[in-house]
């Protein structure tokens, strides 16, 4: 079953044309990457399906719906951007007590998702003092406490370090495979975002040059063979018992399963500085057609 569905979807502003006549669909329950250069069009693409701006031409239904004529989509969707948008005069606990209120959610199950995300010491804290990765985080938290059907995120983890990236990582996972949910998140690190997902939509120039199951675009070895950079090797590389390691001063190449490999080495207590799968960044830039 289809939760987006976009036909001939084409967006200009004036004389530019965004997106050309794009044409897709997202199932229910999957988890997309939607990767590309700067300036492709994956965020006017997102602002479409979040109704915050309106298509030109063609057709877009998600859930069912028309995005800019919503019925009950508010309540259904979740839209996370790069840039969190709280109110700063005010505690994090106060933030947290007015959501859970709102949301009609219990106030446990909130400090339980801020748990996951290591937000509860701030809780104190003013939201103005908090970090930009920390707001980010915490409006990742917000967003998710409707229990939504579809989650738009639009670069959600641009602020944040590798450990807290695969923290918001883990959750999607976790609400994909457990309660269904449907994810829709863009990166600019490509080979992170398709490591947790289960498909991929390539866009470049306002075109998608392909949409579909990541498994028909790239070879499973080519996901799971990464680079590395910690600041205690020893530690890293105990903690990686089991996979296959080569070590190069404090980089460790890796290959294996990338969401398991950083959830190993922060339970360990040593801190990544660095990873990324150049490999696979090339391959899918050679395969979409932005080299």
């Amino acid at each position: 079953m289809s939760v987006v569905e976009a036909e001939g979807l084409t967006k200009r502003f004036g004389d530019f044309e965004a997106l050309h006549g794009i044409s897709f669909i997202v199932s229910r329950g999957t988890i997309t990457a939607v990767v590309g250069p700067n300036g492709a069009g994956k965020s006017t693409l997102l602002k479409i399906i979040s109704g915050l701006i309106n298509k030109t031409y063609g057709h877009i239904s998600v859930l069912g719906e028309d995005p800019w004529k919503p019925i009950s989509l508010p309540r259904r969707l979740s839209i996370i951007l790069d840039r969190p948008f709280l109110p700063t005069l005010i505690t994090v606990e106060d933030v947290v007590r007015e959501a859970a209120s709102e949301f009609r959610v219990n106030l446990k199950d909130v400090v339980n998702l801020m748990d996951e995300l290591n937000l509860s010491l701030f809780f104190k804290n003013k939201v103005k003092d908090l970090s930009t990765g920390t707001k980010q985080k915490l409006q990742i938290v917000f967003s998710l406490l409707k229990n939504p059907e579809l989650i738009v995120a639009d670069e959600p983890t641009a602020n944040l370090d590798v450990a807290s990236r695969f923290e918001v990582y883990n959750i999607f996972i976790r609400l994909k495979e457990k309660m269904g949910v449907t994810v829709l998140i863009s990166s600019h690190i490509a080979s992170e975002v398709i490591s947790i997902s289960t498909h991929v939509m390539g866009i470049n120039n306002g075109i998608v040059k392909y949409s579909g199951e990541v498994s028909r675009l790239i070879r499973k070895d080519m996901l799971e063979e990464f680079y590395i950079v910690v600041d205690n090797v020893e530690v890293a590389r105990e903690a990686l018992k089991g996979y296959t390691t080569e070590v190069t001063g404090n980089q460790i190449k890796v290959r294996g399963n990338m969401v398991d490999v950083v959830s190993r080495i922060n339970a360990s207590g040593a801190r990544i500085f660095y990873l990324r799968n150049s490999l696979l960044d090339k391959s899918v830039q050679g395969e979409l057609g932005w080299e």
